[in-house]
């Protein structure tokens, strides 16, 4: 999934892509450990998508804080 995609969802949808993301790492994760799946490149990016997500959200945090600390300036 492109940073794009990811950065034009809401922040629940945010929050639940990531959960949704993080169960389905788990379950690939094991799947490969066990041997009964070979999607060792899915994991990856499962991975990296989760990483786009949280730096979004990390993102939002940041300018969220930087525009109250501007009011209270203000």
């Amino acid at each position: 999934m492109k940073i794009k995609e990811i950065a034009e969802k809401k922040d629940k949808e945010l929050d639940k892509f990531i959960n949704d993301s993080k169960g389905k790492l788990l379950k690939l994760s094991f799947d490969v450990r066990t041997k009964e799946s070979n999607k060792v490149r899915e994991l990856r990016a499962i991975k990296k998508d989760i990483a786009k997500a949280l730096t979004v959200k990390r993102q939002r945090e940041l300018v969220a804080e930087e525009n109250k600390t501007n009011k209270e300036k203000k």
